[in-house]
């Protein structure tokens, strides 16, 4: 017989007892949906671990810390055999501006009216700005071949509320800064003292102590970054600039003042970041930097590893529960393909006189319990969207704490596992029919044909 006639007898038979078939299907859908959205809600508890993760930082990032390891170097070759690795993505120093003895001053405004006594501005290698996830409100990001090795004139970006730091030299206390801290939600912020865009900006470099002198850069501001702390204070109230130029300026400053570095002085940075490709490839780049002698990591890998086994744990319980479920709906299926075994009995013995294969047969019975899985898989991932849905909705309001104040998906359902409940559904059905089909096969033909 071929496929089409196997096929189109099975559904026949199936159409003849529709109100049996009905309830076998029910059983069907009800342990398929369920299961399915049990599993559901273990993603969605991962998927919500993910994005408080999120909130915290960078979930690709990994922060080296190397203050004090005089055994391992953190310099440009080290960087450069980490960024070599295929995982990552960009690997980068990040040097905090600081003046030994001294401090950095940026004047902005007609005599230099206004004036910020600066912190958090640091200097990394340009091309990493992008790829770290730093982005602009207006401006432009600062770009490789930016850096030049220009002495008095300094690009820069500036962070979302760094223009408010400066402070209006002819006022008085309180209304020689602009507090944006106490503006509401919703409002718009006023206006800082000057467009840091258009205003041309001046950095002077001061070191304490007799016979010092100053040096000044002129500061191009190219771009306000978008507020981020996980990315940063320097996002927020702070500076970015390339690495050659903060290197740049350090050098034109220790040259005027005479300062010279002893001889066992060794270059090496404090902090690095490297961002990799995937939120997997963070455990193994983790493990090759320490490897490298780079002991102090930061990722948030650890406590994502630790959030997600508790949430796999969750998921096998709930998927346990709803297997339960799916298992009794097998059950169901071999109950109902046994009596009909009994009901078509005398069907089998005139199909086996008619010289039909025993395979064929095995086949129908085989097909019709796959079928009533098929049909209450498909049933069973509808119901589960529907349910899905709902939780989300009602559930997901009740338990709020999303990102952005939008309320917390209680139930994910990906596309493979709308796949998995399918084939499993399927597959019980098929393998809830081997029984009764084996037993069809061995009913003796002339017994088959006396029955009533």
């Amino acid at each position: 017989m071929r496929i089409s006639d196997l096929l189109s007898m099975c559904v026949r038979n199936l159409a003849r007892r529709k109100f049996r078939t009905f309830l076998t299907v029910t059983g069907v859908v009800i342990g398929t949906s369920f299961i399915v959205v049990m599993i559901s809600l273990g993603i969605g508890i991962e998927h919500a671990q993910n994005q408080m993760l999120e909130a915290w930082g960078d979930l690709t990032m990994i922060t080296i810390h190397n203050a004090g390891n005089t055994e391992t170097i953190l310099d440009d070759a080290a960087i450069a055999a980490i960024q070599a690795m295929p995982q990552v993505e960009i690997a980068t120093p990040v040097v905090e501006l600081h003046i030994e003895n001294g401090s950095a001053i940026m004047y902005a405004g007609r005599r230099r009216r206004y004036e910020w006594w600066t912190w958090s501005i640091v200097g990394m290698y340009p091309e990493a700005i992008e790829r770290l996830g730093y982005t602009v409100t207006s401006g432009e990001l600062l770009s490789p071949g930016e850096d030049g090795g220009r002495s008095t004139s300094i690009r820069m970006m500036f962070g979302e509320i760094t223009a408010y730091n400066f402070r209006d030299t002819r006022r008085r206390w309180p209304n020689d800064t602009i507090n944006v801290w106490n503006v509401p939600d919703g409002e718009e912020r006023p206006s800082p003292f000057f467009d840091p865009l258009t205003e041309p900006l001046t950095m002077v470099l001061t070191r304490s102590g007799e016979n010092s002198r100053d040096v000044e850069f002129d500061i191009e501001v190219v771009g306000i970054m978008t507020g981020d702390w996980s990315r940063g204070s320097e996002t927020m109230q702070g500076a970015v600039m390339a690495l050659d130029d903060m290197q740049q300026i350090i050098l034109e400053f220790e040259r005027a003042n005479n300062i010279r570095r002893g001889r066992d002085h060794v270059e090496s940075y404090d902090i690095a970041r490297v961002r990799c490709y995937s939120i997997d490839d963070v455990a193994q780049v983790e493990a090759a930097i320490r490897a490298m002698g780079f002991t102090n990591t930061f990722s948030m890998e650890e406590i994502r590893q630790s959030m997600q086994e508790g949430a796999r744990q969750i998921q096998m319980i709930l998927g346990f529960i709803g297997g339960i479920a799916l298992f009794i709906s097998a059950l169901s299926i071999m109950n109902t393909m046994i009596m009909s075994v009994y009901e078509r009995t005398r069907e089998i013995g005139v199909m086996k006189v008619l010289g039909c294969a025993l395979g064929n047969i095995r086949s129908v019975f085989l097909i019709e319990a796959a079928l009533i899985g098929l049909f209450g898989g498909i049933i069973g991932n509808a119901l589960s969207y529907l349910a899905s849905f709902l939780l989300n909705h009602f559930g997901g309001g009740m338990m709020g704490g999303g990102m952005g104040g939008q309320p917390t998906a209680v139930s994910v359902i990906p596309l493979w596992l709308m796949i998995l409940g399918l084939v499993f559904a399927t597959c019980v059905g098929l393998v809830s029919g081997i029984i009764p089909a084996m037993r069809a096969v061995k009913i003796s033909a002339l017994e088959a044909i006396r029955s009533e």
